[in-house]
Parts: structure tokens; C-alpha cells; sequence
């Protein structure tokens, strides 16, 4: 049966929330984006290519959409994915349809990306490289945006243990993957299901093509993860889009050597981390481009497991968008454990919402559940004009219990440009409860580099907070 896509036109002329007469449509045939057409210069002719689409959250009705399990309250964005050799510039076209557009924005904004005006509704711009992921924005429009994704090509491997899925759409199921196991999704191959691994070793995803969640049970209780891996070493996930997973998306729990390097995802469910690193040791993650509703990296510990520690991980080169919640986690799940060794680097933050303490902080360490924090380095880090929450959030915070103590946080070269974020914050709990050791050198907001003298303009803090040294 086929079921019409219903837009209650709210803010713009081509975005909106879902009807409520949606909900009576499959999930996956709601993922349909008619806002926009998108081509791409080659050969001197403009060529067509697929808008695919993807509910999102609307932060303006935050409240309402929180507990929304089947996506009534929700917004369509589009995206396109496609790849080149990129051995010269790619030229980009984006029309919107609708109403004529006044400004655009082609975001990260350090990429200096500048659009050309075409006519009333489309503009032109140049993508340099296939590290050149970008969200571009209407009249100010976050909620239903649309990702341009390039990529180079990515061949199919030559192996015996391979699952491949070519073009077109494909149903799993429940698949769950064996050691040595090669999974391929190929450019212009949607694959629905949900991904299971345990005990097992050596598996590799790769691709150029979506994995999706949409068919999955979304019910608040019987929801499940999209892609779990639990006690598996030397897993590899590279290329993919996940799309609509109907909780977490990728969990790793009491794994060793997890690299995921250049993964794509969007979320719109309460829950939907992208990647969570529970009991985890040693793992990268790298070149991604994520936007969830909730966190997109959570780094925990969980009191089941014989591993009480998660340590050893990067998360490196990311572009990074939180509808609500935060970016870059430590914490707060932490039973009785630690978590340490921990480098975020080189990372871009377009979007962080969340205004509820204590659960705020673009990026945040919440000292949690009797857990110990430390030896955490933030360096390099732009945050773009998020439009609620924290840059900043070194805090306590009770999630089962409060945590014991964090010690050794180095913030380094931090950069925010924006007008809405409130002050960042840095505060232990009590004189048995505290954060020590935190260095704050070369944190900028809008310009102006954090001192000792003007600490109080951008920092909430407390006597609780021992050996805190600022400096350039």
C-alpha cells in the first residue's frame, strides 16, 4: 500500500513537520525529500543526482518531539552522497523549491565555501575535496537543511568472506556477522536492518551506500541498537551511512581495537548516540560527519562487564552536529570505574542545543556514578554559533551517583564564533569531590582569548576546582 508523504508547512514553505496522518505510513516510506534538487557539473553539463531523505529533530519544539517514537513531530532534511576522483574542483548546484530563498549558508564556515547566487531559488558552489562535507542552510533553516557528501570511489573488496550489496534497496533483517566477515554496501544500495556481532574478530563494513534503521521497531520500549558489537576485537567500519537508527547507532561494548574512519549518520529518536565506547579499549574515530538528536560520542562504562574502564580512544578530523545533547562526551555512565586517555582532536561542532543542566556542553566530561576522569586533552576544536547549549561543560553530575573525582583536562585551542551560547563550565562538587588539573591555553570566544582576568565572562567556576592554570 502506498502511502502519500503529508508536510504541515510550518516556518518555510518546504519543510515542516510531518502530519499526523504520517503515522499510519511505514517509517521508511516517509524518507522521501522533494525540497530540493541537487546536479553536479561534469563533462560541461549539469547532471542530476538522488536528494535522499532523513527525519530530524526541530530543537523550537524540543519538549513536544522529545517522546515522539514513531516521527509525527519531526522534520525531513535531505542529503546527497556521491563520489569522484576529485582531480578538479566539483562544481555543486542547489535548488530549493518553494518560496524564494534571502540568504544561504554553506556550513563548516572555515571551509570558506562561498555560494554564487543562480536565480531566486538556487545557488552554485565549489567542492575542493571529498573531505568537503557540508550542510547547506536557507534563511537561517537548521531543521530541514541539506548535506552534500562527497566521496572518492571505493572499490568492492576481492575477498571469499565477502557480503556484498549492490544498487537498489535491500531487507536483513537481523544480520549478524562472523569473524573474518567483509560487509560491502555499494554507492546506490540502501540496506535496512539492524547489525549484530559477539564474541567475534576481525570484521570490516565498508562502502559507499546507506544502512538504514527505518523498518526497525522505534517503540520506546522494544527499540533496539542499530549496529552492536559486544566483546569483539579488531573491528573496522569505514564509508557507510547509517540513517534512522531506532536507538543508539553504533555500540561497542567491552570491544578492543574499534577504527571508524569517514562513517556518515543521521538521527532524529531521543537515545540515538552515534557512536558509544562502553568498557571499551583503544579506538579511533576519524573523518566522520554525524547529526543525531542525542549525543555523538558517548564514552561509558557499564557495571556488567569484566573491563571497568574505557581508555585509549581518538576522536580526530569530525564534523559534528547535536540537535540535543552533546557532541563529544565523557561520561556520565561510569559505574565504579575510569575512564582516561582520552585525545579529541581536530574536530567541528556546527550545532549543540542542549540548555537543561547538567546535561549541557558541546563538549563535556560529566564526573558521574562513582566513576574517576582523567587525562583528557581537547585540542584544536571549532564551535560554530550553536544555538543553545554550553560550549564547555566540566561537571558533576548525578546519573546513578555522582562521580569521584577528574583530574588532568587540557583544553587547547578551542575557538567559538557565535551569539548564543551561555558561559561554559568548570566546578567541582565539594572538598572530596573535585576537579584538578585543568589547563585552559589559547581558548578563544569570538576573538577574545580566555585570561585569568576575564575568566568570569566565559566560565562558570568554583572552589572546587583545584590547580586550574589559563594561559596562551
Amino acid at each position: 500500500m502506498v502511502f502519500s508523504l503529508l508536510l504541515t508547512l510550518k516556518c518555510v514553505a518546504q519543510g515542516g513537520w510531518h502530519s499526523l496522518d504520517d503515522a499510519n505510513a511505514p517509517m521508511h516510506e516517509r524518507l522521501q525529500n522533494k525540497d530540493y534538487k541537487v546536479a553536479l557539473l561534469r563533462d560541461g553539463e549539469w547532471q542530476d543526482v538522488k536528494v535522499y531523505g532523513a527525519l530530524t529533530s526541530d530543537y523550537q519544539h524540543h519538549f513536544k518531539n522529545h517522546r515522539d517514537f514513531v516521527g509525527v513531530m519531526r522534520n525531513v532534511m535531505g542529503f546527497v552522497m556521491f563520489t569522484d576522483e576529485f582531480r578538479k574542483p566539483v562544481k555543486v548546484r542547489v535548488t530549493r523549491q518553494g518560496a524564494p530563498f534571502s540568504a544561504v549558508e554553506i556550513r563548516p564556515l572555515s571551509y570558506r565555501i562561498k555560494p554564487r547566487r543562480v536565480d531566486a531559488n538556487t545557488v552554485e558552489f565549489t567542492l575542493r575535496a571529498p573531505e568537503q562535507k557540508v550542510s547547506v542552510e536557507f534563511d537561517g533553516d537548521r531543521a530541514s537543511n541539506i548535506f552534500i557528501i562527497p566521496d572518492l570511489p571505493c572499490e568492492r573488496p576481492a575477498d571469499d568472506n565477502l557480503l556484498y550489496f549492490g544498487k537498489g534497496e535491500h531487507d536483513v533483517g537481523e544480520l549478524w556477522l562472523k569473524s573474518g566477515q567483509r560487509l560491502f554496501i555499494d554507492e546506490g544500495a540502501v540496506v535496512y536492518g539492524q547489525l549484530r556481532a559477539e564474541g567475534q574478530e576481525d570484521i570490516k563494513i565498508s562502502g559507499r551506500g546507506i544502512f538504514c534503521g527505518s523498518k526497525a521497531d522505534h517503540g520506546e520500549r522494544t527499540r533496539n541498537v542499530l549496529v552492536n558489537f559486544e566483546y569483539c576485537k579488531d573491528i573496522e567500519i569505514s564509508g557507510v551511512m547509517f540513517r534512522d537508527s531506532p536507538s543508539w547507532t553504533l555500540r561497542f561494548l567491552d570491544c578492543r581495537n574499534v577504527h571508524i574512519d569517514n562513517v556518515k549518520q543521521i538521527g532524529w529518536m531521543i537515545n540515538s548516540d552515534g557512536v558509544d565506547l562502553c568498557n571499551t579499549k583503544n579506538a579511533v574515530m576519524e573523518n566522520c560527519f554525524f547529526r543525531n538528536y542525542d549525543d555523538n560520542l558517548s564514552l561509558k562504562v557499564f557495571k556488567w562487564c569484566d573491563t571497568r574502564e574505557t581508555c585509549n580512544i581518538v576522536a580526530r578530523n569530525n564534523v559534528l552536529w547535536a540537535d540535543c545533547a552533546h557532541n563529544l562526551l565523557v561520561g556520565p555512565e561510569a559505574v565504579d570505574s575510569r575512564i582516561h586517555n582520552v585525545k579529541f582532536q581536530n574536530n567541528i561542532i556546527l550545532e549543540s542545543r542542549e540548555v537543561q543542566d547538567p546535561w549541557t556542553g558541546a563538549v563535556a566530561v560529566m564526573i558521574s556514578d562513582e566513576g574517576t576522569f582523567e587525562n583528557i586533552l581537547v585540542e584544536n576544536t571549532e564551535v560554530e554559533d550553536i544555538r543553545g547549549g554550553k560550549v564547555l561543560s566540566l561537571d558533576f553530575g548525578k546519573y546513578n551517583s555522582r562521580g569521584l573525582a577528574a583530574r588532568n583536562i587540557v583544553i587547547r585551542n578551542l575557538r567559538y564564533r557565535g551569539t548564543q551560547a551561555p558561559k561554559s563550565v568548570i566546578k567541582g562538587l565539594d572538598e572530596e569531590h573535585t576537579i584538578e588539573n585543568v589547563t585552559l591555553r589559547n581558548v578563544r570566544f569570538n576573538g577574545v582569548r580566555v585570561t585569568e582576568k576575564n575568566l568570569g565572562d566565559h566560565f562558570d567556576t568554583n572552589q572546587f576546582v583545584k590547580g586550574l592554570k589559563v594561559g596562551r
